[in-house]
């Protein structure tokens, strides 16, 4: 059975039109309240060795909250976080 060019168009719509309805929704872009002095702090994580897998220190001192243990050492991770 042989199709028309109308009938392949119309075929093709259908599909294509369908598949769109099928296809997820964009998602929905979150709104981020950019840092300020006050609500975001910087955590500093000191680990044993470049591998970063060893915690062995901490350091954080502002709006967050205060936290100080461990010895500091030149592997360190920065983390600027929200409170």
């Amino acid at each position: 059975m042989k199709l028309g060019t109308r009938s392949r168009i119309a075929i093709a719509a259908a599909v294509l039109s369908g598949g769109a309805l099928l296809a997820p929704a964009a998602p929905a872009t979150a709104v981020i309240t950019p840092c300020n002095p006050d609500n975001c702090d910087t955590l500093y994580e000191y680990y044993s060795d470049s591998t970063k897998t060893v915690l062995v220190g901490e350091w954080e001192d502002g709006p967050c909250g205060y936290v100080n243990w461990g010895q500091e050492t030149s592997y360190v991770r920065r983390i600027v976080k929200k409170c």
